[in-house]
C-alpha cells in the first residue's frame, strides 16, 4: 500500500514560511519600536498570520525576539570563529575578523541597533545573545594571546582587545545615518564602504602591532 506524505510536507512548508514571515516582520518591528514598543498584533499583521502564530512557533514574544537576534548573530559568530581558526599570523586574522564583521553588517545594517537597544535601556540581553557574543569574545581574546606569542600583537588585555576590535565595525554601522548626514560618508556606497573598512582595519592593525613597528 502506498502512503502519500505530500500533506505533511505541505504543512511543514507552510509552517516554515510562517516562521520566516514572523521573523522578518518582527525584525522590522523591533528595529522601529524596540521590544516593548513592537506589539504582537503589529508583527502578526505584517507577517499575514493570526495572533496565536507567535506563541505556536516561538513560545512568546520574547522567544521571537531572541530568535530574531540569534538569526542575525549566529552566522556572524560562525564566520568570526572560522576566521580566527584559519591560517596566518594572529594580527592578520584579527584584521580579517574586522573585515568579516563589516561584510556581515553590510548585509544586516540593523543588527547593531537591534542588539544594543535593550542594553541602552538598561536591560540584560537574552541568554542566547550573551552566549554568542561570548564566543566571539573568546575567539578574539585567543588571537590576542596567539599574537603575543608569535610577535605580531603587542601585549594587552585579551578581553578589552576583543571588545575594542569589534567596536569599530559595530559603532560605524550603528552611526551610519549620522555619518551620511554629518560627514557625507554613505556606507551603502561600495567605494565609501571599502574606504571605511580599509581605515578601520588599518586603525586596528596600528593599535595592536608591537611598539616601534608602525607601518609607513
Amino acid at each position: 500500500m502506498n502512503y502519500s506524505i505530500e500533506p505533511d510536507v505541505g504543512r511543514a512548508d507552510a509552517g516554515a514560511a510562517t516562521r520566516t514571515a514572523l521573523l522578518d516582520a518582527a525584525r522590522a518591528a523591533f528595529g522601529r519600536a524596540g521590544f516593548d514598543g513592537a506589539s504582537v498584533r503589529t508583527i502578526t499583521g505584517e507577517a499575514g498570520t493570526n495572533l496565536g502564530a507567535i506563541t505556536y512557533h516561538f513560545g512568546s514574544k520574547r522567544g521571537l525576539y531572541e530568535a530574531v537576534l540569534e538569526e542575525g548573530l549566529r552566522p556572524l559568530s560562525d564566520r568570526v570563529r572560522a576566521t580566527a581558526a584559519s591560517d596566518g599570523m594572529a594580527i592578520e586574522r584579527i584584521v580579517r575578523v574586522v573585515e568579516a564583521y563589516f561584510a556581515h553588517l553590510a548585509l544586516h545594517p540593523d543588527l547593531p541597533h537591534l542588539l544594543l537597544q535593550e542594553i541602552a535601556a538598561g536591560k540584560e540581553p537574552p541568554r542566547v545573545v550573551i552566549d554568542i557574543i561570548g564566543e566571539v569574545k573568546d575567539a578574539l581574546a585567543g588571537l590576542q594571546r596567539e599574537g603575543e606569542r608569535d610577535g605580531s600583537v603587542r601585549p594587552g588585555h585579551p578581553v578589552l582587545t576583543a571588545l575594542s576590535v569589534i567596536s569599530q565595525p559595530v559603532y560605524l554601522t550603528l552611526v551610519a545615518p549620522m555619518l551620511r548626514t554629518v560627514a557625507g560618508l554613505d556606507l551603502s556606497d561600495t567605494v565609501t564602504h571599502r574606504t571605511v573598512v580599509a581605515h578601520a582595519t588599518d586603525f586596528v592593525r596600528r593599535a595592536l602591532e608591537p611598539r616601534g613597528e608602525v607601518h609607513a
